[in-house]
């Protein structure tokens, strides 16, 4: 049987193929049986799952997150498009998998934006700034983290190489915006772009889908971006038998634990220097635009208006604007 892809997927539709589990679930009927509730994802989307009749012990064969085998058929309900499972099993070979198939990846070349991200890293002039920049740069094993790494496990950039191209991006936003304003460190906006998100090679997995690690949901990226600029500083002092200079670290340290915004959604502290401001905006600036795209480009009952978005308060509306015919 042919594969389906989830944002190809019609009501009536056979399916017989794997998926990325997540959100699973045990709930109970009005007739008191138990029956699973979950996600199905692929690279093009995710779809509600149920499994009626379902026992305690195969619901707990499942994953928790991790891939399977569905067969099944799509149904319409309330609206909505869901894959009612008749049978669903764990994959164990992974030789069934393909996960291209399955996760979300980047459209752009990823080699391509590590040359450019390098290039506007370089212009870095600062002598502290770029030592610790590049002491980031020049970890092998990071950067192939940070360039396959998710942004986001949902929000924007929640595919592999998410976290590149939203860096990418940004710096990009930060060489245009940053002459526009004769006072601003241009080499600490740079580099705070760089290293705000650092953590979230560590917040993330990508390995059966997006989702947190377990340092990630007790520690997470903010903090753990700290504590590694922290790490990196000492050992360029270490090498180099002087005291990193504390008002430096200070300011990148500001950038990354600051660049939420407001408390109510992750920041340590608010931003409060120009430099801190300018990167939350940009940051804002990237993930929302991303995160509205993505929201009008995903299909719906509802013709022109997206889904609920609590990002935006509400439903996003599609314009149906043609380049050609204004007057």
């Amino acid at each position: 049987m042919p594969r389906i892809s989830i944002s190809q997927m019609n009501e009536g539709d056979s399916i017989h193929q794997s998926f990325i589990l997540t959100n699973k679930q045990l709930g109970t009927t009005s007739s008191n049986k138990l029956y699973l509730k979950a996600d199905c994802n692929d690279a093009t989307g995710s779809i509600n799952c149920r499994g009626w009749n379902i026992t305690r012990d195969q619901y707990n064969r499942l994953p928790t997150t991790g891939y399977v085998m569905v067969r099944g058929r799509v149904e319409s309900y309330q609206g909505h498009l869901q894959l009612v499972a008749e049978e669903i099993v764990r994959i164990t070979d992974l030789a069934q998998v393909n996960i291209g198939e399955l996760l979300r990846q980047t459209q752009k070349s990823v080699p391509d934006m590590l040359v450019r991200l390098r290039a506007i890293i370089g212009q870095i002039k600062h002598p502290e700034i770029a030592a610790i920049v590049k002491a980031f740069l020049d970890d092998e094993e990071f950067m192939k983290k940070f360039a396959l790494s998710p942004a986001a496990q949902s929000f924007h950039h929640a595919w592999i190489g998410g976290l590149l191209e939203h860096t990418l991006a940004l710096l990009e936003l930060g060489l245009v915006i940053c002459p526009k304003y004769k006072d601003i460190d241009q080499d600490v906006v740079l580099a705070g772009l760089f290293l705000h998100d650092i953590g979230k090679t560590a917040e993330l997995s990508y390995e059966f889908g997006f989702d947190y690690t377990d340092k990630g949901r007790l520690v997470g990226h903010i903090v753990l971006g700290t504590l590694w600029l922290n790490q990196r500083a000492q050992q360029i002092a270490a090498a180099r038998g002087k005291p990193f200079r504390a008002d430096v670290l200070m300011a990148l340290e500001h950038i990354v634990l600051s660049h939420h915004g407001e408390p109510e959604f992750g920041a340590a502290v608010t931003p409060r220097t120009p430099e801190a401001i300018l990167v939350n905006m940009i940051d804002n600036l990237d993930a929302k635009t991303q995160m509205a795209l993505d929201a009008v480009a995903s299909p719906t009952e509802e013709g022109n208006w997206t889904d609920f978005h609590r990002a935006f308060g509400g439903k996003l509306y599609r314009p149906s604007i043609s380049a050609g015919g204004a007057e």
